[in-house]
């Protein structure tokens, strides 16, 4: 305390003008360091605000590519012997009393008024319907087989065969996304079996947005994986969007 007062002392014997000059030098000095730390401090957040920035781009563009495709993961396809349709994913289950999912979807997607082939009302006999990746239209439901837009089998490849039995089964029944089963011509689907878009294209060449952006959708909705060709083949009907 001494020391203190001793230094302050000698301090107020010196000249006024030296007293004056010593104080504006400690105000200068207080003023620079104030700035300095404002400015580090501003440059500090505004980093912290482009990382932001640049983070919340990466995610948006890596969650959609080029003509409207979802990005999948590119794998091999695994477990590609050991598929079996009905004990894996079973058949389509009743949803609505006797009426099974082929019958809801037939009557969903007519664009006439249907008609039965039982007084009972379960299956679904005529109607009108157009086959959304060849453009041909039928009223006859026996020209029809509906259709996993992502086949059971691929699905399979593409990771099915870790989900649970409930997962499948649900996958091969799904009714809530318009275009996770499809109506279409027998002969269209015996063609696609369970070949991917690069063994198979809708021959409309018209409907390849559609397709493979719907394909897209649907794998990155469920999880599953996508091969190197099958990616190819998508950005390639992709373009056409």
């Amino acid at each position: 305390m001494s020391e203190r007062r001793t230094t302050w002392q000698r301090f107020r014997r010196l000249p006024i003008g030296t007293q004056t000059a010593c104080a504006l030098m400690a105000i200068v000095l207080v003023a620079v360091l104030a700035a300095v730390l404002l400015i580090a401090r501003h440059d500090g957040g505004s980093h912290d605000r482009s990382n932001r920035v640049a983070v919340t781009t990466t995610t948006t563009t890596n969650a959609r590519v080029s003509g409207g495709l979802l990005r999948l993961t590119i794998a091999p396809a695994s477990h590609v012997g050991s598929y079996e349709r009905d004990a894996d994913f079973g058949g389509f289950r009743d949803v609505a009393g006797c009426r099974n999912v082929r019958a809801v979807l037939l009557i969903r997607s007519s664009s006439a008024p249907v008609t039965y082939t039982r007084r009972s009302r379960c299956t679904v006999k005529a109607g009108r319907w157009t086959d959304p990746w060849s453009g041909v239209a039928t009223s006859d439901a026996h020209d029809l087989q509906i259709d996993h837009t992502v086949p059971l089998a691929n699905a399979w490849r593409s990771g099915a065969w870790a989900w649970t039995q409930a997962q499948r089964v649900a996958f091969a029944n799904d009714l809530a996304d318009p275009g996770h089963l499809l109506p279409i011509l027998a002969g269209e689907n015996e063609s696609k079996g369970d070949g991917g878009p690069e063994a198979w294209k809708p021959p409309n060449t018209g409907a390849w947005c559609r397709y493979a952006t719907t394909w897209s959708r649907i794998k990155a909705k469920w999880h599953l994986t996508a091969t190197a060709p099958e990616w190819a083949a998508l950005e390639a009907m992709a373009a056409t969007c």
